[in-house]
């Protein structure tokens, strides 16, 4: 206590100064650095080497027994309809669409594998005319479908007093490759 009591007065001194010679702004960013440097110290390193201990020991159990770890499919990949099935599915929702009395017009098809996913998707465009109270059901129907995702739906109508609307259905359908 005497050495600080002793000191205090010339470390006062010394941090007017220095408060003269950086301000305010200064000031304040010595101090934004100093917490930096002591949550690098205190938090963020230390949390490091743990996730790297962690990491080594999961390594090295993997090591040791490589016939224990299975690696499985998610869940929704493995209740997806297979990609052969394309055919009949198309003809499925096209029947859905028809059977409640919209008129399709020409529909544009797609074919894509994203990524590594063993997955391939079926990019549907269907330009449509129909009534408006029957879409709302029929859009329910195809969403219930499995790997079958709206991406967009488009209404139009030519004049308030005709019943029919010009409707543009954008459809992905998801399947399985084997």
């Amino acid at each position: 206590m005497d050495a600080l009591t002793r000191h205090w007065p010339r470390l006062r001194w010394h941090l007017m100064q220095a408060q003269q010679r950086l301000g305010f702004w200064g000031l304040l960013a010595l101090g934004v650095m100093a917490a930096t440097l002591v949550i690098e110290v205190t938090l963020i390193h230390p949390a490091g080497v743990a996730d790297s201990l962690r990491r080594q020991a999961l390594e090295a159990g993997i090591a040791a027994h490589p016939e224990q770890v299975q690696v499985t499919e998610p869940a929704v990949v493995e209740r997806l309809p297979s990609a052969e099935d394309f055919a009949p599915r198309l003809e499925k929702l096209l029947g859905l669409v028809t059977q409640r009395g919209f008129i399709i017009e020409q529909t544009t098809l797609a074919y894509s594998a994203p990524g590594d996913t063993g997955l391939q998707r079926l990019d549907l465009e269907i330009p449509l005319s129909g009534p408006y109270l029957l879409l709302h059901s029929t859009l329910v129907d195809i969403a219930k479908e499995p790997g079958v995702r709206i991406e967009s739906v488009t209404l139009e109508r030519k004049a308030i007093s005709n019943g029919l609307l010009d409707i543009s259905l954008k459809l992905s359908v998801l399947g399985v490759v084997e």
